[in-house]
């Protein structure tokens, strides 16, 4: 499962539209593989952590207050089992997502038959971040939760693997990003989780997207532990290379072991933030090109970081304004020019 040209431009999820068909437009004219939008401005059930919540035992959504949390204090054991049942009988169309939780898949599949596209890519908020992200009644995340961290982890699969079956139906291969902003505390005093539950995790949802062909990709957004995610069965490693490309550098023997094994690193070189109006595609290109060469310098031969290399935002651009987001995806277009020119 590997993917076959170099340079290739992919999104992380969120944009700042309320359009949904607008969106999938842009994305399929602005980007070499193409994904659907995570769209937070247009509804709160578009939040990251509200649009992979349904069937969550005890879930209870304020949209007005703009909050997600888990009723614990109710007895949860027929929604537990109803989870449970539904993973073992491989009824995932049970949990999938509705439209109302994610106009911008619906749009992405109605118009994905236009365009034909060879790759297609999914995302599902990954397990770290959301069993630290929500909380139950008094406050405390739902990951400290034995019963419960075993049924998200379960419903992300399923949500992952729905979302495949509905994008083979339009493209040829499938990616699921695996979302973990979260990934950044890990180790930390105030996250108290154990590595091998770590990659156990992410382990179980990525075996079930290879289990239906499909590509995995775990974005990290922030310095973390990057020999964790090349311990996991993982794909792509996609990391905010503006920012922290020099920490990334510190695990190069892990790196090298991951890109020797297939895997392909996803270089987030575009800032999504307002660092981006002081940059240009040449002086972006120019940092890629020097993180690249400290690489390198690592020993890790250049033919094989430039041979399984992607280019993305750093981040989801679900918060900024349309113009800044524009701006960062016609830069990452031309950087990616700039790169395929020379390389």
């Amino acid at each position: 499962m590997k993917i076959k040209a170099k340079f290739l431009t992919i999104g992380i999820g969120s944009l700042p539209y309320v359009d949904a068909a607008k969106s999938v437009d842009q994305i399929f004219k602005a980007f070499d593989i193409p994904f659907w939008p995570q769209l937070p401005k247009r509804n709160f059930k578009e939040n990251m952590y509200s649009q992979f919540s349904q069937g969550l035992p005890g879930l209870v959504i304020d949209e007005r207050k703009r909050t997600i949390h888990v009723d614990s204090s109710k007895d949860l054991s027929e929604e537990l089992a109803k989870i449970c049942e539904a993973y073992i009988s491989g009824d995932y169309n049970s949990f999938g997502i509705t439209e109302e939780f994610t106009e911008g898949f619906y749009a992405f599949i109605r118009i994905a038959n236009r365009y034909k596209p060879e790759y297609a890519k999914g995302h599902i908020t990954g397990p770290v971040s959301f069993g630290l992200g929500v909380t139950d009644e008094k406050g405390k995340s739902i990951i400290y939760n034995d019963s419960l961290k075993e049924a998200f982890v379960k419903l992300l699969e399923m949500k992952a693997v729905w979302q495949i079956d509905k994008l083979k139906d339009v493209a040829k291969q499938v990616i699921i990003f695996i979302d973990e902003p979260y990934l950044t505390s890990f180790g930390s005093s105030f996250v108290n989780i154990r590595r091998e539950d770590v990659i156990s995790m992410l382990d179980s949802i990525i075996e079930g997207i290879h289990s239906k062909g499909a590509i995995t990709g775990i974005h990290c957004c922030g310095n973390t532990d990057w020999s964790v995610i090349t311990e996991t069965k993982v794909d792509i490693i996609n990391f905010d290379a503006y920012l922290y490309a020099e920490n990334l550098s510190l695990y190069s023997r892990d790196i090298e072991r991951f890109l020797i094994k297939g895997g392909c690193l996803a270089w987030g070189i575009v800032p999504t933030s307002n660092d981006a109006l002081k940059e240009t595609a040449n002086s972006l290109f120019k940092r890629l090109s020097l993180q690249i060469e400290n690489l390198e310098k690592k020993s890790i031969p250049r033919d094989l970081i430039i041979s399984n290399l992607l280019l993305t935002p750093s981040c989801g651009m679900g918060t900024l304004s349309e113009s800044l987001t524009e701006d960062i995806i016609k830069k990452l277009t031309d950087v990616a020019k700039l790169a395929k020119s020379i390389s």
